[in-house]
C-alpha cells in the first residue's frame, strides 16, 4: 500500500516539474512574440 503512495507522489512530482517547464518555454515563445511584433511595429514606423 505505502509503495502505491510513493509512486503516486512520484508522478505527481513529475507531472509538476514538466509543467514548470511547458510554463517557462510558453514564456520564452510568448516574449519572442512580443519581440517580433515591436520589431514589425519599428519597420512600419
Amino acid at each position: 500500500m505505502s509503495t502505491k503512495s510513493t509512486l503516486k507522489e512520484d508522478h505527481k512530482s513529475e507531472t509538476e516539474k514538466r509543467s514548470e517547464e511547458e510554463l517557462l518555454e510558453e514564456e520564452i515563445r510568448n516574449q519572442q512574440t512580443i519581440d517580433n511584433f515591436v520589431e514589425s511595429d519599428k519597420n512600419w514606423s
